[in-house]
């Protein structure tokens, strides 16, 4: 195994979809734009792994306020518990402070158990949050239990 870190263009975009399936661009986890990172851990042809951040605005009273904010972060089965994970996290680190975001967060849910440990191993802040999912009928909310999760990157931004 041979892993190479590369910025996502769109040969690796049509990789991801193959091996990951179209959810990546249905809930459009691989955000582009000004403020945005996306990265690919590759083994040759194969995506290893992928994570991608965007800007995150707070709300009120708080709304002048952007964070980076880490949409998706998948690593494949055959590649986990090999730091792939952490690595990709500790790129979306250096990039988030270099551009200036005060702090970078996520959120996982908790079937993830071992991004839930990568997280705390990584010293991220977490704090136990659902999030709401696809309801299964019109009146339901369906909860997702899960963990939000933020490190400070620039006190002074």
């Amino acid at each position: 195994m041979n892993i190479i870190y590369k910025e996502i263009n769109a040969e690796i975009e049509k990789s991801i979809a193959e091996q990951y399936g179209s959810w990546v661009f249905d809930w459009n986890c691989l955000v582009q734009g000004e403020g945005c990172y996306r990265i690919a851990a590759m083994d040759g042809e194969t995506v290893a792994g992928f994570a991608a951040l965007h800007p995150a605005n707070w709300i009120a009273p708080l709304e002048q306020y952007t964070d980076a904010f880490i949409e998706v972060i998948e690593v494949a089965g055959d590649y986990r518990r090999k730091g792939i994970g952490s690595t990709l996290v500790k790129m979306m680190e250096a990039y988030a402070e270099s551009y200036g975001y005060y702090q970078i967060r996520s959120w996982s849910s908790t079937d993830k158990t071992e991004a839930l440990h990568m997280w705390r191993k990584l010293k991220y802040a977490m704090c136990p949050a659902a999030m709401l999912g696809e309801p299964v009928k019109e009146t339901d909310l369906k909860q997702i239990p899960g963990f939000y999760y933020a490190k400070i990157l620039n006190e002074n931004a």
